[in-house]
């Protein structure tokens, strides 16, 4: 019994002494560094692929996905490729992702968001023709995947992909895997200032999920 309260006061400390260097450090930051990748400069490509990053059940796209749609509207309409896709199915909350992502779960009624994202794009403007949504993608890979088969489809050779700054390593690595021709497009980063505790908490969780998909990726054979 004493080696178990010993066990679980070491424990504590230990888990304290993380949650203090992640939110008064600048721990998570730097562990956000390797995942920053960042392309040359963006010319002309056959298609943009926005990758969806969360929606809520009413509809409501979140943060993730409201910067990369615009991210991907700003290319569009600057010219750098006449096609664009939207791509991502919702798995809702983080139990939710963590069961798609390790063990394939699918869910069930759900709204996707690249079909949220293609709605805005519609009502700000963008011509139906020129844009495809991808309802049934729940990770990475399968986003990237439908991608490359749109290209074929459509003789496309090759895309700039739009995702998050964290997100970006894991897309790119999926793209090489899967033999895309790809430019790196992410959305402005902005890990270097977020500096609050509460930032630098998000920041950590969202790190060591991206560390985790690539280590599961690589399990898959993903990437």
């Amino acid at each position: 019994m004493r080696k178990l309260k010993k066990s679980a006061k070491v424990l504590a400390l230990i888990s304290a002494a993380i949650l203090l260097a992640t939110m008064f450090t600048s721990l998570p930051n730097m562990l956000a560094g390797p995942l920053i990748v960042s392309g040359p400069a963006l010319g002309k490509a056959g298609v943009i692929a926005v990758l969806g990053g969360g929606a809520y059940p009413n509809g409501t796209l979140g943060s993730a996905s409201n910067e990369r749609l615009i991210k991907g509207l700003v290319l569009f309409k600057r010219g750098h490729a006449g096609k664009i896709v939207f791509t991502g199915g919702m798995v809702e909350g983080t139990l939710g992702k963590l069961g798609n992502t390790v063990l394939g779960a699918r869910p069930g009624e759900y709204l996707p968001e690249a079909s949220v994202m293609g709605d805005l794009a519609r009502e700000l403007g963008m011509p139906p023709e020129d844009m495809a949504v991808d309802r049934g993608a729940l990770n990475t890979y399968e986003n990237l995947r439908f991608v490359k088969t749109y290209m074929e489809d459509n003789g496309l050779e090759s895309v700039i992909i739009v995702t998050s700054p964290t997100h970006m390593k894991r897309a790119s690595l999926v793209a090489e895997k899967l033999g895309l021709s790809y430019v790196c497009a992410p959305v402005e980063d902005n890990t270097p200032y977020r500096t609050s505790a509460i930032d630098r908490l998000a920041l950590m969780r969202e790190v060591m999920w991206e560390y985790l998909g690539i280590v599961l990726y690589h399990i898959y054979g993903y990437i």
